[in-house]
This record gives structure tokens, C-alpha cells and sequence, in this order.
């Protein structure tokens, strides 16, 4: 195969092309199977739930076309459900908290909030902390972040390890500006000699506001939408937050006309990613840089998107609407054994894994788990199955296993976020997941055993927490981020 355009030119040429078919630890001392990846590419994506992608079941095509129509389905299929399908993915992974900040910070030193000391998207990372950058930079990596999220952000602390970070979220396609960026920095370090390059890109698509911008000359608003609709309702919080604080009854259609457009949001991601592995993917003098890479993709969180309450957002929530997330691991020359995982697994476990995949010493230890016994045949050591836990601030915690999702709110909070409006959670609520998907019906009082085994659960690992506090008050910086994207009122509170 000869060389591949990198994805600076590729919106170019497939703009031409169009839309043709639509949308602790010691690490292991095993031996990887296979050729061992060289590289690292960590794509994480905001406020994308699980089971609105095409691979997790979502009856629209979100998530399953491929750049080229010809490759869907193949080895060479670049669609997020493609990759999914040539790695391994986790049905049941969950974040521990509805917020970027400090879901990230979990997925990358392997710690809960609680631990890491970034509870809520005000808070920075405890000083004391490793982060996933910081023991791959330790073993020879040569690292680099490209954010579209202004939470994540130098100064924040996600920032350490990283020898080169962008942080641009004043552009207006922001996600296409910090893909560019980073696929601009691939091509540089691979010409200047780096054997192993740690990139991270966070894109921000699926987050409110609900506005996919055209792409290719392509209404990614529209695809989903219902042509017929003439209603009011959009995706903008000009909309949205008035009708949630106000509790304006939307009715079915006007709330499909949002979710269309955050199912958009979605499909246009999809094709970004598609464009920029094109150029990352782009073959050097022997090899395919994808094919040495592992390609690790998750979300921060989910959305609500009106199932609760007529809540639209995400910080708010404790339930599978947005602690459920998607999770996979590419690296087909290396992978063996199941393609989907039933595990109950965390975000928490991404940091371990990827240190024991490629064999780097830690400093300290990873509440998170290793999943390679999940998912490599060759590893024989034992994986420690245990509920997922998640927690709104340090007030109220959920624990999920694959059945059942238990939530206890003892001192009866009403979470506070912005926008303002009714978000009840109940004392105790427990959930069968099995028959009841979405979380809607309490059946805590039929199985009282369920309760009190995952009420000890939640008890055993709260108790066994090594806790930190994050960094102090909100810099200017932070404080502007949080009102930009919501998380604020107007004047929104002073800095702490």
C-alpha cells in the first residue's frame, strides 16, 4: 500500500469524495503475544453515551460508516464501530462521576475522585498524584494532548507528563482545530525520530450545546432529524436550560428533534475520527502506524438527555444515562480471545491497563484493575470481579454489577448544578438493570437482600479509599471555562 494523505489534506479529498453511503503495580512479566504495539493514541470523547452509538445496540447508524463505504465491515473499517469491532469493547463500563474533570483525571492515574482529589470540575489534581503521562514519559515516551475541552487545560494538573499540550477551545470547530493539531505533531515527532509517541485527543462534539456544525459540505443537524417537524425545539440552552428550569412539557417530537441533533453531534465525530486516523494511520518506510498502536477510545460521561426529570445534562445525574460509557481497546495484532467483554469494568481500570500492556513501572498504587486478564488469552492471573462504583460530589454513591444498580442518598441531597431545576434522587432506589435498561422503576423494596450486599459493597470501598484533597480556588482561567460551557450561572459563584 503506498503512503496515505495526512488528514490536513484529507478533509480535501473527501470533501470531493462526499457522504457516499451516509454516515502499585508491577507489570506483567508475560510475554505480549504477538508484534507488541509501539505507540499509544487515547481518544476520548465528551458526553457520549454508551447505548446511542451503533455498536451498543442504537437502532440508528450514529457510529457505523466508515470514511470509505467500501472498507464498512472490513479490516480496514475506520468508523468507530469498525475499531471497536477489530478490538476488544466493554459492555458495562462505567465513569465514576458525571463530570469531565474529574472522570478524566480517574481514566488517567487510575484513581477515583475521592482519591485523586478532583471530585467536581472545579477541583485540580492532588499534587501527590502520577498521571498516566507521567510513568509513560518515565518509560521513554514521547507524549502530547490536544483538548477541545477547556476544563482539561495546563493548570488543571491533567497537564503533567505531557511534553506538548494544546488546549483550544476558542476555535469554532474546535474539534477539528485540536485533531489538525495533533495530527500536525504526529508527523512532526515521527520525522524527528520519537519510537514512541503517547498522543491524547478529547473532543467535545456530543456536549450541549447540540449544534453539529456541516462538514464536507454535509447537515449533520439534520440526518437524523425528523424532515416534517416544525416545532420550536433545538439544541441550543437558549432552548433547553429555560425549559428545564421553567419544566416547560416538551412533547415526543420536540424531544426527538433535540436528541437528532445530539445523535448528529455523534455522526460527525465519527466522521472526524475516520479523517484523522487517515492521516495518523499514514505508512512509513515499514510500517502502518495504526497497526502499531494501540488505540484506546472511552467517553467521560453520558448525558441525560431528558429521561429524568426533563434534566438534559450530565453533572446532575448518578444513574447508567451518563456513568455508562463506551470503552474498547484496538490492537489486533496483539489481542487475543473475546471481542466483547460482560465484565463490569471502570474507567479506572484504563490507566493499569495500559501500563501493564506495555510493561510500565508505576509509582505508587491504581485502585483500578488491569484488564488484560480480560482480554488476552496468554495472561493467566485472575481478574477481581466487583461492582462499579460512582458518586455525585461525596454525598451520594451508586454501585452497579451487571444486574443491578443500587443509589443511596442518605442525607436526602438534591444535587446542586447549573441549570437550577428538580433533580430528586431518592434515599434508596435499586434498579434491575436487566428489565428495566433505563433505570426508571425502584424495586428496592422487592429484593431488600440486593440492597444491604451492594449497601456493604459501597461501604467496604469507601472505607478503604486512601482520600486527597485537590488544588484550591478557581483560577480566572477555570472559572471562565465553567461559565462557557454551563456549569455557572451568569455571575456563578466567586472562586474558591
Amino acid at each position: 500500500m503506498g503512503s496515505r494523505p495526512s488528514f490536513l489534506l484529507a478533509l480535501g479529498i473527501a470533501a470531493a469524495v462526499g457522504l457516499a453511503a451516509g454516515l502499585t503495580g508491577a507489570c506483567s512479566d508475560v510475554p505480549r503475544p504477538g508484534t507488541p504495539p509501539r505507540h499509544l493514541l487515547l481518544i476520548t470523547v465528551d458526553t457520549l453515551r454508551a447505548d446511542h452509538l451503533s455498536s451498543w445496540l442504537y437502532p440508528l447508524d450514529t457510529s457505523s460508516y466508515p470514511l470509505d463505504p467500501v472498507t464498512r465491515g472490513g479490516a480496514r473499517d475506520d468508523s468507530i464501530d469498525g475499531l471497536a469491532r477489530a478490538g476488544v469493547s466493554f459492555a458495562r463500563a462505567y465513569a465514576p462521576r458525571g463530570q469531565t474533570f474529574p472522570s478524566i483525571a480517574t481514566l488517567m492515574t487510575g484513581l477515583s475522585p475521592l482519591e485523586h482529589g478532583a471530585r467536581d470540575n472545579r477541583d485540580t489534581l492532588a499534587e501527590d498524584v502520577e498521571t498516566l503521562a507521567e510513568a509513560l514519559t518515565a518509560a521513554g515516551f514521547t507524549t502530547g494532548a490536544f483538548t477541545a475541552n477547556q476544563l482539561l487545560a495546563p493548570g488543571s494538573g491533567i497537564e503533567r507528563g505531557f511534553s506538548h499540550f494544546v488546549c483550544d477551545w476558542r476555535s469554532e470547530d474546535r474539534d477539528l482545530a485540536v485533531l489538525q493539531a495533533a495530527s500536525r505533531w504526529v508527523e512532526e515527532q515521527s520525522a524527528a525520530g520519537a519510537k514512541r509517541l503517547f498522543t491524547w485527543v478529547h473532543l467535545m462534539g456530543p456536549h450541549l450545546p447540540y449544534a453539529p456544525l456541516p462538514l464536507q459540505g454535509y447537515d449533520f443537524d439534520s440526518v437524523f432529524a425528523d424532515p416534517t417537524y416544525d416545532g420550536p425545539a433545538n439544541g441550543s440552552r437558549e432552548f433547553l436550560d429555560p425549559a428545564y428550569e421553567q419544566g416547560l412539557a416538551l412533547g415526543p417530537r420536540d424531544v426527538a428533534r433535540v436528541v437528532a441533533s445530539y445523535d448528529g453531534e455523534i455522526a460527525r465525530i465519527n466522521r472526524l475520527i475516520g479523517l484523522f486516523l487517515l492521516g495518523y494511520a499514514q505508512r512509513g518506510p515499514d510500517r502502518d502506524r495504526l497497526e502499531d498502536t494501540l488505540l484506546v477510545f472511552a467517553a467521560d460521561h453520558g448525558e441525560e438527555l431528558h429521561q429524568r426529570h426533563g434534566y438534559w445534562g450530565h453533572s446532575k445525574s448518578v444513574y447508567s444515562s451518563v456513568l455508562h460509557v463506551p470503552l474498547f481497546f484496538r490492537h489486533p495484532k496483539s489481542l487475543t480471545g473475546r471481542r466483547v467483554v460482560g465484565e463490569v469494568v471502570e474507567l479506572a481500570d484504563v490507566a493499569p491497563t495500559i501500563c501493564d500492556w506495555f510493561r510500565v513501572k508505576v509509582r505508587g498504587r491504581h485502585a483500578g484493575r488491569s484488564l488484560l486478564p480480560l482480554v488476552d488469552s496468554h495472561v493467566e492471573r485472575p481478574f477481581e470481579s466487583r461492582p462499579a462504583f460512582g458518586h455525585w460530589q461525596d454525598r451520594i454513591f451508586t454501585a452497579a454489577t451487571d444486574r443491578w444498580r443500587l443509589v443511596l442518598n442518605p442525607d436526602g441531597v438534591v444535587p446542586e448544578e447549573h441549570p437550577p431545576g428538580p433533580y430528586t434522587v431518592p434515599p434508596v432506589g435499586l434498579f434491575d438493570l436487566r428489565r428495566d435498561p433505563r433505570e426508571l422503576h425502584d424495586v428496592s423494596a422487592e429484593h431488600p437482600e440486593v440492597v444491604r450486599e451492594l449497601s456493604r459493597a459501597i461501604d467496604s470501598w469507601l472505607s478503604g479509599l486512601v482520600r486527597r484533597e485537590g488544588g484550591g480556588g478557581l483560577s480566572p482561567e477555570r472559572l471562565e471555562a465553567l461559565r462557557a460551557l454551563g456549569y455557572l450561572g451568569g455571575d456563578g459563584p466567586e472562586p474558591r
